[in-house]
């Protein structure tokens, strides 16, 4: 039973971190599109896009920081084992 659980954490561990820094890249492609192809024509525009993209990439960047966690506090705790359930005693 823990190596089911030790398996499901790590493919939620290694899922986190692939889809963080998957949105990282489409973050830093907005903002880089935003930015180069559009220009500040539009102030507002531009304020509101480069806010958004920025929020994104925070985002994604807080995903990669919870896989990174979960995966170093897997390394130093480990999985743990169920514990027995507590018999009453026999009166």
């Amino acid at each position: 039973m823990p190596e089911d659980e030790a398996k499901r954490e790590r493919k939620a561990i290694y899922c986190e971190c692939i889809m963080g820094v998957i949105s990282s890249i489409i973050a830093f492609i907005g903002i880089f599109y935003s930015v180069i192809h559009g220009g500040i024509q539009n102030p507002s525009n531009f304020s509101i896009g480069f806010t958004f993209w920025m929020g994104y990439l925070i985002f994604s960047l807080f995903i990669i920081f919870i896989g990174i966690r979960g995966f170093f506090h897997e390394k130093k705790y480990g999985i743990k084992k169920p514990k027995k359930k507590i018999k009453p005693p026999i009166r």
